[in-house]
């Protein structure tokens, strides 16, 4: 009795701590933003946003859904959306798919980490780094106290949070890069980083795997139930695991094939209860000649769905969407629905996200509506704010029966 006493207060703990409301407001695109009323069951666009970024970005709120900053990976903006005191010359990078994440710090509310990895593309990679910032600076607009602390010298473009367990709250951090952190070209490593109440361990859980990606792009997720991780490395293959959240081992690496013409992956998404993998692919088309790459004819997009409770996994991939379209990230928001960044080409936006508004359900009654939220007069690109997937877990176990039930 006493032990299911404890779960029960634990439970009510790790909701209390990592609540939906953080992910309540997201900037992003080419000025873009929406926030998310969960009392209202609102979504609606905003057009205070100071962020212009290709592809990573980040934000987040407090347990009210009030803003607290978000950032493009070098910069940081204040709820008034000004440059954060001390808030400039993070080592992210806008062109980076994930440029930044953040994480409170366990049992401080006053303390945030902004976890960055850099373009591996331009010709310098600062590879994975951290900054520390404590929100009560600056009247509470907070500000940056510690700032690009090394953890891998060399990383990939992506990076993924989840919840460890609800006692010490603490966070695995998962980032990918090379067994050592130091090869840009040759990525096989994922480093699972642990935050808690002392601050960031800076000693990784590593789980190496038997493979060679030298393609930085794409991104990473865990899936809300943190069982589940998916790494979608562009032309170099997309991969399912299996996460140990006690530990932080990455295990079980299952490579999924991408049918049609838009073959190499780069969105990624878990449905809410974590049994549905989404993707958002495409044909990677580049040409020398910048009128042929900015031609929205020449780039084509699929977003594909996976039953992550099929017997054959890679073989249950079904097309939910294709069209002329650019690569975009995926995100599942505080409505359990997930937003699909759009974008024609590289440098043009479009003005609305799509939504899968029913993503738990299998086959096209997961109800995807292209053109779902319009954003104008501000534009999507090619990335959406990443979360600790923890905020959106539905599939709570009580007593680890097995019968997973958010309602008590």
């Amino acid at each position: 009795m006493k032990k299911i006493a404890l779960l029960f207060i634990c439970f009510f703990i790790s909701l209390y701590t990592y609540s939906q409301n953080e992910a309540a407001n997201w900037y992003f695109g080419y000025g873009g933003g929406i926030r998310f009323n969960q009392i209202a069951n609102t979504v609606a666009s905003v057009n205070d946003g100071q962020l212009f970024t290709n592809e990573g970005c980040a934000s987040i709120s407090d347990d009210t859904g009030g803003l607290l900053f978000y950032t493009d990976g070098t910069s940081i903006w204040n709820k008034n959306h000004a440059i954060m005191q001390n808030g400039f010359g993070l080592f992210g990078d806008s062109s980076s798919t994930q440029s930044a994440i953040i994480v409170p710090k366990p049992n401080d509310p006053d303390i945030y980490y902004v976890f960055t990895v850099d373009n591996a593309l331009d010709g310098f990679n600062y590879g994975l780094n951290y900054s520390e910032i404590n929100i009560t600076l600056d009247g509470g607009l907070g500000g940056v106290t510690v700032k690009n602390t090394n953890l891998l010298q060399r990383s990939s473009e992506k990076i993924t949070a989840v919840l460890k367990d609800c006692i010490t709250k603490s966070i695995w951090v998962v980032a990918f890069a090379s067994v050592d952190g130091n090869n840009e070209n040759l990525f096989n490593t994922y480093h699972a980083f642990e935050v808690n109440d002392l601050g960031v361990n800076p000693v990784a859980v590593k789980s190496t795997f038997n493979l060679i990606v030298g393609d930085a792009r794409g991104y990473l997720k865990l899936s809300p139930d943190g069982t589940k991780m998916a790494s979608a490395n562009a032309t170099d293959g997309l991969f399912l695991y299996d996460f140990d959240n006690n530990t932080g081992v990455v295990s079980n690496q299952i490579p999924i094939g991408i049918q049609g013409n838009s073959k190499v992956p780069y969105g990624l998404e878990f449905s809410p209860n974590s049994q549905v993998l989404y993707v958002h692919a495409s044909n990677d088309f580049f040409s020398n000649n910048s009128n042929e790459s900015e031609n929205p004819a020449n780039h084509t997009s699929s977003l594909l769905q996976y039953n992550l409770l099929a017997a054959d996994v890679a073989g249950s991939g079904i097309i939910i969407d294709n069209r002329n379209l650019y690569r975009g990230g995926l995100q599942l928001g505080p409505n359990g629905k997930i937003y699909r960044a759009l974008s024609a080409t590289y440098n043009v936006g479009l003005s609305y996200l799509g939504i899968i508004n029913n993503p738990d359900n299998l086959g096209l009654s997961c109800n995807y509506f292209h053109n779902g939220i319009n954003i104008a007069p501000n534009l999507s690109a090619q990335g959406l704010p990443p979360f600790i997937a923890s905020f959106f877990n539905t599939q709570i176990d009580i007593i680890k029966n097995g019968k997973s039930s958010i309602n008590l």
